[in-house]
């Protein structure tokens, strides 16, 4: 594992201009592009606030907010930090609860990442005076209370500020892959336990059941199919959620609200719409841009981007992960350094629970398979270290894809979803 002041990440580099790999790979690539098809072909984006504002208003399957407000009410909103353009989504949630009737200063924001309340505060200095935003750090025990017990025998334990609030609202970034709508409450605004047991790449997590009509999934819960995050849902008497779903450039391009199962439903079709790409044949090389600014860049995206490279890459394709990504490794990640042998390092972060396990477990997959190559903010020794091979400069993409049979492009790599086949 290398030493501490190898694994520190520092802005080494120009940040990439990631923008412009797609253009330039068609000017000066040699090599064969194949190119894939968006499904849907939406591109629309909207104001986060006033789509907010818009979806609490006519919520699906569910009343208008204020019908379900009672003068005195408190409520949590529980932000997810992968929610794009997240402080402006808080500010329109808060707007409309103003407008159904909620004090604010009977409102609370609850989030995980420090940057995601620094800049809801920002974003709420002015307009919305006494409306607390709270830091959940699942450590506190006396930031803790017991909601109940799961079908499991597992205590659930929830954050205060959402234990006390009359109605929670949960804002969660759809997937096109699909998820719960309950992902971005739980185990997020749980205890480390949870957290730690839903990092753990090994551990079975059964297909969310957030489609199925009240009485089947009601028939789940006493079964003991439900999933960790339906069953804290239900425990918690979430009764209505929002999902953003996210544009080109961390836009906002939808926001649904309502009831939790037709939310669910409609947020992943609008996902797909969006992000749902399709090809008739798989490929030598995947080029997977990360979009967005530094929030974006984590190794969290990295993840999923190496998630959508599995799905179309032939047997012993490479991925070319492109990012400026300048977040140091965690202890799975370090795992991987200056190791070949990724089948044992893959056993040993499949029982890992940290930060950056499930990331860390998908490269050593990854590895396994075929070359990886990293642009980043990362040195190139750090880079190496982990097995993976440096990309310095767009021009170093455009020699790699002519050295292919075919590749792919993607942008946007972290919402991306491919199918392949006829």
């Amino acid at each position: 594992m290398p030493s501490a002041s190898r694994m520190e990440s520092h802005l080494v580099k120009p940040l990439h201009r990631l923008e412009d790999i797609p253009n330039r790979l068609v000017r000066e690539s040699h090599g064969e592009e194949v190119r894939l098809t968006l499904v849907g072909g939406a591109g629309a984006q909207v104001d986060p606030a006033k789509a907010v504002e818009h979806a609490l208003a006519d919520p699906i399957e569910y009343p208008p907010l204020e019908t379900g407000i009672v003068p005195g009410d408190r409520v949590a909103i529980a932000i997810d930090s992968a929610v794009p353009r997240a402080a402006e989504i808080v500010r329109g949630a808060i707007h409309a609860l103003k407008r159904a009737g909620v004090d604010p200063e009977h409102i609370s924001v609850v989030t995980v990442e420090e940057a995601t309340a620094d800049a809801c505060r920002k974003s709420l200095r002015d307009a919305e005076q006494g409306t607390t935003i709270a830091l959940h750090n699942p450590a506190d025990e006396n930031d803790l209370c017991l909601v109940g017990t799961t079908q499991r025998g597992e205590p659930l334990l929830i954050n205060r500020a959402i234990f006390d609030a009359d109605v929670v609202l949960p804002i969660g970034c759809a997937r096109a892959s699909g998820g719960g709508v309950y992902e971005s409450l739980y185990p997020r605004f749980s205890s480390a336990a949870a957290i730690e047991r839903a990092r753990t790449p090994n551990q079975h997590k059964e297909p969310p059941v957030s489609q199925v009509d009240p009485q089947t999934a009601m028939k789940h819960a006493r079964n003991g199919k439900l999933s960790e995050e339906e069953e804290a849902g239900w425990m918690i008497g979430v009764a209505m959620t929002v999902q953003v779903v996210p544009g080109a450039n961390e836009t906002v391009a939808h926001v649904v609200a309502g009831e939790p199962r037709a939310v669910a439903k409609q947020a992943r079709e609008l996902c797909r719409s969006h992000w749902l790409y399709h090809t008739r044949q798989r490929v030598s090389l995947l080029i997977a841009a990360i979009s967005g600014g530094p929030a974006t860049q984590t190794w969290q995206n990295v993840g999923r981007a190496l998630a959508v490279a599995e799905d179309v890459l032939e047997e012993g394709g490479a991925v070319a992960i492109c990012s400026n990504l300048a977040e140091p490794l965690g202890h799975s990640l370090g795992r991987l350094a200056s190791r070949r042998d990724f089948d044992s390092a893959a056993q040993k972060i499949a029982n890992d629970h940290d930060a950056d396990s499930w990331t860390a477990w998908r490269l050593a997959r990854a590895l396994q398979r075929g070359p990886v190559y990293l642009m980043s903010q990362l040195d190139d020794e750090t880079v190496e270290d982990l097995g993976l091979a440096p990309v310095e400069t767009i021009d170093d993409l455009v020699r790699l894809a002519g050295r292919h049979d075919n590749y792919a492009v993607i942008t946007g790599a972290q919402h991306v979803a491919i199918e392949v086949g006829d």
